[in-house]
């Protein structure tokens, strides 16, 4: 009897001691994702999930916190199928006793079968979720569904596809993402959360605060990557956004304390300045996270989440005025926007197609990439999914393309990876060539080596008398970049603010593929007039 009595005070001292562990690991899995550092939750919950793994909120804050980890994402769906065996409208959240998962436990089971491809069973779960959640979360709910219903459709016919990283001079076990390109491939800016940068501080996440960085491409092989500049990495966040097509002016997002901004910095003498804050028509007290200049450098498309949107971030356009200015903005086509989410624009090269992430059209799932095309009387066509495997269940964002059309370089969390997100190109081997030409060269007033100050080439098509773009050369080098239609007749009229030279007719044959013209301009004295006005 006594025996049974002192085992009985054991066996609830032990319990006291497990219940004192549970409370600990609790309140610190608890602090740990209001940061948003789900790593290192991870151990405390795997340690409440070992105490009784029958407990369906144990595994429910276990599906979750893998399912918020890129890598540890495919190993949610079995803690989040345990976890809708026993779910609850009313819990008492992070609470050690609670053993009822909340009804939101569907939702996330349904993701999950939604990222491993189970279209089917995920729509069941969605549906499920749609007779226990909020009347807010129906129309998200719905748009899940959808995309179950156009991942199928979409998956019958693939794209043939290769995908290779760009290597561990690029790549590091930190996260490398946002990649930027020049318009000939040779140069590489990114954003990267690695060790050693400007601050070399850990965030609320537990990652290091992000910085810009730049590489070179010389014989095949990237250069390793260094800091793009002491004028653009500061301690706080910096990530790069765009870059002209000539290669002088970069933008860049700045954190401005929980404040995302639009900054831009030009690049003078090998030297980049120090970002300037676009103005308030393109800045707001609201998030501006991504932007693309066209190709001409006149009209800009952002992001942004600000009041009267169509609902979320959506995608905004405003136009260079004369003065240098950016003009009002205005938000995208309605063919464009939807009530979900836009992000990531790309206007490629070629001046007409735009590459943008969508949550919203028929997505299979996450942000998918889509593309429009601006038509002659300034409207958009319908956007187009770029079709599996190019996007997957995942979020595809952030992609921007070669001149040519056939590669994409982006960021992704891949197995063969070596560490967080790495930096990938994506051969695009079944789509065909963009038929452009790219117009190349360098100008400068015959007999020297002298580029005029401010020089611009206007380019009109002489077939429809419209004005294509105004393009500027490099002003150190003189070296200009365009990509024109083919099979048309250009005049290039080259002009600076006090004076402007003979014009001149350039044909762009019809070649049916991608073709490169190299075009140097030798600007003749003789035919300079002086401006009057």
């Amino acid at each position: 009897m006594i025996r049974k009595i002192v085992l009985i005070f054991i066996l609830a001292g032990f319990s006291g001691l497990l219940s004192g562990q549970a409370s600990r690991a609790m309140k610190e899995a608890k602090r740990l994702v209001f940061f948003g550092n789900y790593q290192a939750a991870l151990p405390y919950i795997q340690m409440l999930y070992r105490s009784d793994t029958s407990n369906a909120y144990y595994n429910y804050l276990l599906g979750h916190c893998l399912f918020q980890l890129p890598k540890e994402k495919p190993m949610a769906l079995p803690f989040l199928k345990r976890s809708v065996q026993s779910t609850s409208a009313s819990i008492e959240e992070w609470s050690p006793n609670e053993r009822n998962a909340p009804n939101k436990a569907w939702l996330f089971y349904g993701m999950s079968l939604h990222h491993h491809y189970r279209f089917a069973l995920a729509i069941q779960a969605y549906k499920k979720y749609l007779t226990l959640c909020d009347p807010s979360e129906k129309a998200m709910i719905e748009q899940y569904i959808f995309s179950c219903e156009s991942a199928m459709k979409i998956m019958k016919d693939s794209i043939e596809i290769s995908i290779e990283n760009l290597g561990n001079i690029i790549n590091s076990e930190y996260d490398e993402h946002t990649p930027v390109i020049s318009s000939d491939e040779t140069t590489i800016i990114f954003t990267s959360r690695r060790q050693g940068g400007t601050g070399n501080e850990l965030t609320d996440d537990g990652k290091y605060f992000e910085d810009i960085y730049i590489a070179r491409q010389e014989y095949g092989r990237w250069s390793a990557p260094v800091g793009i500049s002491p004028n653009i990495n500061t301690p706080r966040h910096e990530a790069s956004i765009t870059l002209s097509y000539d290669g002088t002016e970069l933008f860049i997002y700045k954190d401005d304390f929980g404040i995302g901004n639009i900054y831009y910095s030009k690049l003078k003498n090998n030297e980049w300045s120090v970002p300037v804050k676009l103005g308030s028509n393109i800045n707001t007290q609201s998030n501006e996270t991504h932007a693309t200049l066209s190709p001409d450098g006149q009209m800009l498309i952002f992001t942004s989440d600000r009041p009267g949107g169509k609902g979320g971030k959506d995608l905004y356009s405003c136009q260079r005025l004369p003065n240098g200015e950016w003009g009002v903005a205005v938000p995208m086509s309605d063919v464009i926007n939807t009530p979900f989410e836009e992000e990531g624009p790309f206007f490629h090269p070629d001046g007409y197609t735009l590459y943008f992430s969508s949550t919203g059209h028929n997505t299979i799932g996450g942000y998918d990439l889509f593309y429009c095309e601006l038509q002659p009387d300034g409207s958009w066509s319908n956007p187009v999914n770029m079709g599996y495997p190019i996007n997957t269940t995942d979020d595809e964002l952030f992609y921007v393309l070669s001149a040519d059309g056939k590669r994409a370089y982006f960021s992704s969390i891949r197995e063969e990876g070596f560490g967080g997100k790495d930096l990938y190109v994506m051969n695009l081997l079944s789509l065909p060539e963009k038929s452009s030409t790219v117009i190349k060269g360098v100008v400068k007033i015959a007999g020297t080596n002298v580029v005029p100050e401010d020089l611009v080439i206007s380019v009109k098509d002489l077939s429809t008398k419209k004005l294509v773009g105004k393009y500027k050369p490099n002003r150190e080098t003189g070296v200009y970049t365009m990509i024109l239609k083919q099979g048309r007749d250009y005049e290039f009229s080259c002009e600076t603010p006090h004076c402007r030279f003979t014009p001149e007719v350039i044909n762009v044959p019809d070649k049916s593929a991608f073709n490169i013209i190299n075009k140097p301009i030798e600007l003749n004295p003789i035919g300079v007039i002086e401006k009057t006005d």
